[in-house]
């Protein structure tokens, strides 16, 4: 395969320092949510018929935001949900979900307030994390080869390029997983200057010599396009 054993144990060293990175960006009161969001995700994954209560939105949604950027001016909106809302729009996406309806079940958690494609990535990133991938602002500037937007159509751009990475990595990554992956090595680089995606995209490039692989006969994994990113960002806050 294009990706080799050793790829994914860089991935694997820099998806081991998450939770060190979780804990930097937010502190314990972040540490706690993103445990709680790991326990939504067993419990989702665990229950026939599973919802998402009201309670577990707005604790997703504020992970999201001592995640990333907070954007609390939504929060009105979101508390103006009513319970059997959430739980009806919420179950009607997990069923989109087990069908692969990608698109269908963002759709449907987007009927909610204050909950566009980002949010609905985040919720089922936990229903199916081999389906989809969290929408980080660093993951859209890893992937995406445009301006940043909040999009159901940069979505669903950045989420099968997640896919793809986590299929050339093997059977234990999932699209959330690559996500996680992909926000530590960018705290990762904002913290300290230090590029984990390097050492990935140069093990790429000395295992395709090694098998005499032309760049032409190989589609991109996304390794190639996730160290243009940062070699972007590089010189930007350089």
């Amino acid at each position: 395969e294009h990706t080799s054993r050793r790829d994914e144990g860089l991935w694997e060293k820099i998806e081991a320092r998450y939770k060190e990175m979780i804990l930097e960006k937010g502190g314990e009161k972040l540490s706690k949510l993103d445990d709680d969001c790991d326990n939504f995700s067993r419990k989702f994954r665990e229950t026939d018929s599973p919802t998402l209560s009201k309670e577990e939105l707005l604790s997703v949604v504020e992970w999201k935001f001592l995640k990333g950027k907070p954007r609390y001016a939504l929060m009105n909106h979101l508390k103006s949900n009513g319970s059997k809302l959430v739980e009806e729009s919420s179950s009607d996406a997990f069923k989109k979900s087990t069908e692969r309806d990608i698109s269908g079940a963002i759709t449907s958690l987007c009927e909610l307030k204050g909950v566009g494609p980002a949010t609905a990535s985040a919720i089922l990133s936990l229903h199916s994390p081999d389906l989809f991938a969290f929408m980080d602002d660093e993951i859209i500037e890893c992937l995406f080869d445009g301006k940043r937007a909040y999009t159901l159509k940069i979505y669903l751009e950045v989420n099968s390029k997640c896919f793809a990475i986590s299929q050339q990595l093997g059977k234990n990554w999932s699209p959330r997983r690559v996500g996680r992956a992909l926000w530590t090595a960018a705290r990762i680089f904002a913290l300290t200057g230090e590029d984990p995606i390097s050492e990935i995209k140069q093990s790429t490039e000395a295992e395709n010599k090694k098998t005499k692989v032309k760049k032409n006969d190989v589609s991109d994994d996304g390794v190639s396009t996730v160290q243009r990113r940062v070699s972007k960002r590089r010189k930007v806050q350089g």
